[in-house]
């Protein structure tokens, strides 16, 4: 590049261009915005069944006493055609 003497017009140019940015800059952090969600209600119906789930016990107390019971005095029977279907995954 030549400059013939015309220093200032250049530097100028430069500022001109320098302080545009500053305003873009500046003009883009007033456009920033907080990130939300919305869900909808169904989502939120999910949310909460999915809360009471995880809030609930794992094991139900009084069907294992109802089965041990069964077991103890020898009236637990579960068919063979159960036994097999859950061994092979399979639902007759």
């Amino acid at each position: 590049m030549i400059i013939n003497g015309n220093v200032q017009a250049v530097a100028g140019a430069y500022s001109v261009s320098s302080s545009g940015s500053v305003k873009r800059a500046a003009s883009v952090q007033a456009m920033q915005k907080s990130d939300e969600v919305h869900l909808s209600s169904e989502g939120q119906s999910f949310s909460s069944m999915l809360q009471k789930l995880q809030n609930m016990d794992d094991v139900r107390g009084s069907r294992v006493q109802d089965l041990s019971a069964k077991m103890a005095n020898g009236s637990y029977n579960v068919p063979s055609e159960n036994i097999a279907a859950s061994l092979l995954g399979v639902r007759f």
